[in-house]
């Protein structure tokens, strides 16, 4: 698994979310005031390659941040989320704190894990079908991911980084550790001793209402709900956000 490094400091690790690479990141070593190690998950950018399947992808995550003398923050946003709380759960003594943005401790219901695997192949054979360009242009117009609330050089800039992917990559993401086949974590979660912040937009009703059900259960957590912020409160209401994961990622002293 590939990834890049930003700015100077304590590291952390942060793993993006899907249809995106490392670079989402690359702002946010100074605000941090840390070093980011932020790869390139499987199936996205220069990782296009790497196994997508769900245990290798926790296993490439948790060999990384097991890669530092210490300890150190693992920070994830959606399906980076998801992985970097499975992760956790793996290899904790490798995690001091662990941040989830936009996450979700997995479908339980079989039926409904089911249904959405069916889901997600349907979705990996269309951005095959319709290529890598045309997916993006449709996968930032509407809904959770649209991109409508960002000043057009940062939309510019998330499009670029978006289509340094290809279709056949995000593809393998979504069948390979897609929400279906993820492992439903819900009952391991009060195993978790790291503090943890979780994180959602305000007017994100389905993550809301996902992430305040994560933080009662994990004993050492604190919520934090963004106003004015959708699914991806880095980009809607990047300021708050920023300054919510910065207080937590550095309520050590550390920087």
């Amino acid at each position: 698994m590939r990834f890049h490094r930003f700015g100077h400091g304590h590291p952390l690790v942060a793993l993006h979310g899907f249809t995106l690479t490392g670079e989402q990141f690359s702002s946010l070593a100074d605000e941090l005031g840390r070093e980011v190690i932020a790869p390139d998950l499987p199936g996205h950018g220069l990782s296009a390659e790497v196994s997508t399947e769900v245990e290798d992808v926790v296993q490439a995550v948790c060999d990384l941040t097991s890669s530092f003398a210490q300890p150190l923050p693992l920070i994830g946003y959606s399906q980076g989320g998801r992985m970097a709380l499975l992760a956790a759960l793996n290899c904790p003594t490798s995690v001091e704190r662990l941040v989830l943005i936009s996450a979700n401790a997995g479908i339980e219901e079989e039926q409904a894990r089911r249904n959405r695997t069916t889901q997600d192949d349907a979705l990996a054979a269309r951005i095959e079908m319709i290529g890598l360009e045309r997916f993006i242009d449709a996968w930032t117009t509407v809904g959770l991911t649209s991109t409508e609330r960002m000043d057009p050089a940062s939309r510019e800039r998330d499009r670029n980084i978006r289509m340094a992917n290809t279709a056949a990559g995000l593809a393998g993401a979504l069948r390979g550790y897609g929400q279906g086949v993820q492992p439903a974590v819900w009952s391991e979660l009060p195993s978790l001793t790291m503090p943890v912040l979780v994180v959602a937009g305000a007017e994100d009703d389905r993550y809301r209402t996902i992430a305040t059900r994560m933080a009662d259960r994990i004993p050492d957590a604190e919520l934090v709900v963004v106003p004015g912020a959708r699914h991806n409160p880095l980009t809607d209401q990047p300021e708050a956000t920023l300054e919510a994961v910065s207080a937590f990622v550095n309520s050590d002293g550390l920087s």
